[in-house]
């Protein structure tokens, strides 16, 4: 009781001082409660009431006074509908804009912070995380969109994930500064940065996460990078895993992972719930810069459940690891540089794709390949994979549906003499068209051009290949990766035809 009296005297005698003073905008009153506080501005605080010597409430927040470990007043400012987050060492400081505070309920034990939002709270939140711990970890609840800046954060878990949001609304996740991310090795978690919702990701600064649990980073819902640069620089699973879509406006991301690269599933129990959801499995990248490297068996750079758009980004997909069989499916499973159940459209932009492991694609389609514009630079370089009577081999660009060119730049060189590979293999019943674009294509096996194609070809045959070398058909030119080579290889080319301007010549002006 004594204990109780002395805290109830001093939380008297520091309310009194605040209203004292609150007649200024800047005063702002500060509630502890451990390494949680939360801020309130002069003006908004209202009254303030005690309820039998044990509680005190303000703005609608009530406080156990037995909890409160410290009330400061000073000059600082405090902006509403925010919550700071700075680690330190072993510890963290979080301060709850007084406005917001009777949503928050807020928890900091050292390093390791919750953040849950009440559901009446239907206002946006802006998170900042700042600071330094290597044994810390945030995680929020919620049920309305909100903001995370990550400022210069640096933060280690040792128990379970780093960061897990589960708003499942939009959030706008914002880089500032260089942060990096480390989950807990051997948890049972699925990513070290997890979040419930649909991410759009901006803001000048970088992002470095190691996945050494499973997934680097993963979002239940579709996920759109905007800017900034994000690196994947280790996961025991997937660099990026998205269960809906994605889609990359602008910005660099750099992945290096067991797993796949980036995975977009289907949202949803089975993929007939496809139309519930916008383009779901879909991967669209649009502008910016990605590198994929992945290491893993049957491992693919780039993966989506269905569509695949190529419209104005830089790509190197790489793929090391070999080919194995798949006792689930019954079948074998190749590594690829880019896979897709569905379709893919190369719009604009560049491809690069590499796969070294045996029976490893380039481009690996259930649905049709369509390439129109941009570039695309192909590379196979592993050996035949065979188990029992089933094989798979290294093919440059192979389609369960039909291979169609119509414009762009497309030069592939797949396979080894053993893999007898096609640079360029449609499905069974299906075919490759030529109509238009410039190409070549090196394999051990002849690719077959369909005669319905539109634009001319030519056919080389037993023509050898050394690494680095310069091939020159038709008025084309491509150098060769020097981790290739072949023996007797068929070459088909074809060039697409310079159109002449036919109009009227300008008027000097």
């Amino acid at each position: 009781m004594m204990k109780k009296s002395y805290i109830f005297s001093i939380v008297s005698i520091v309310l009194l001082a605040f209203f004292t003073v609150q007649t200024a905008s800047a005063q702002t009153m500060k509630v502890f409660t451990g390494q949680v506080g939360y801020a309130y501005k002069a003006a908004n605080v209202g009254e303030m009431t005690f309820a039998n010597g044990t509680t005190l409430t303000i703005d609608g927040k009530t406080y156990n006074i037995s909890d409160i470990t410290n009330i400061t007043v000073d000059e600082s400012s405090v902006t509403d509908n925010t919550v700071k987050v700075v680690y330190g060492g072993t510890t963290s400081s979080v301060i709850v804009a007084g406005n917001i505070a009777k949503y928050i309920t807020a928890s900091a034990q050292g390093g390791v912070v919750s953040v849950v939002q009440d559901a009446a709270l239907q206002q946006e939140v802006t998170y900042t995380l700042t600071g330094t711990s290597t044994n810390g970890s945030f995680h929020t609840n919620g049920e309305f969109k909100a903001t995370f800046i990550l400022d210069n954060l640096s933060l280690t878990s040792t128990n379970g994930p780093v960061i897990d949001i589960q708003n499942g609304k939009a959030i706008a996740l914002t880089l500032k500064g260089t942060n990096t991310l480390a989950d807990a090795a051997g948890g049972t978690h699925t990513a070290a940065f997890y979040i419930n919702g649909h991410p759009t990701i901006s803001g000048a600064g970088s992002l470095n996460v190691s996945g050494r649990t499973k997934h680097a980073l993963q979002t239940d819902e579709k996920l759109v990078m905007k800017s900034g640069t994000i690196n994947v620089t280790q996961a025991v699973g997937d660099g990026i895993h998205i269960d809906e879509r994605f889609q990359m406006d602008g910005g660099t991301i750099n992945v290096t992972a067991a797993g796949d690269g980036i995975d977009v599933e289907f949202r949803g129990v089975n993929k007939g719930t496809k139309d519930l959801y916008e383009k779901n499995g879909f991967l669209e990248l649009n502008g910016g810069t990605l590198n994929i490297s992945t290491s893993g068996t049957a491992t693919k750079a780039i993966k989506a459940d269905s569509t695949i758009i190529i419209n104005g980004a830089t790509v190197t997909a790489t793929t090391s690891g070999g080919s194995t069989y798949d006792t689930v499916k019954k079948d074998t499973s190749s590594p690829s540089a880019v896979k897709t159940d569905g379709d893919f459209q190369m719009l604009k932009g560049t491809l690069t794709a590499t796969s070294t492991g045996s029976g490893g694609k380039g481009i690996n389609a259930t649905g049709n390949v369509t390439i129109s514009g941009g570039k695309i630079f192909i590379t196979t370089t592993g050996g035949l994979y065979k188990y029992d009577d089933l094989d798979s081999k290294p093919q440059g660009i192979k389609s369960d549906g039909n291979i169609t060119i119509t414009g762009g730049t497309a030069y592939v060189c797949a396979g080894s003499y053993e893999g007898n590979a096609t640079a360029f293999k449609p499905g069974t019943g299906k075919a490759f068209y030529i109509n238009g674009g410039n190409v070549i294509g090196v394999s051990r096996k002849k690719t077959t051009v369909s005669s319905a194609s539109t634009q001319s070809y030519s056919s080389y045959s037993k023509v050898n290949v050394t690494g680095g070398q310069t091939l020159s058909y038709d008025d084309l030119t491509y150098t060769v990766p020097a981790n290739y080579s072949i023996t007797e290889a068929n070459v088909v080319v074809s060039k697409e035809p310079v159109t002449e301007f036919s109009g009227a010549k300008p008027m000097n002006p």
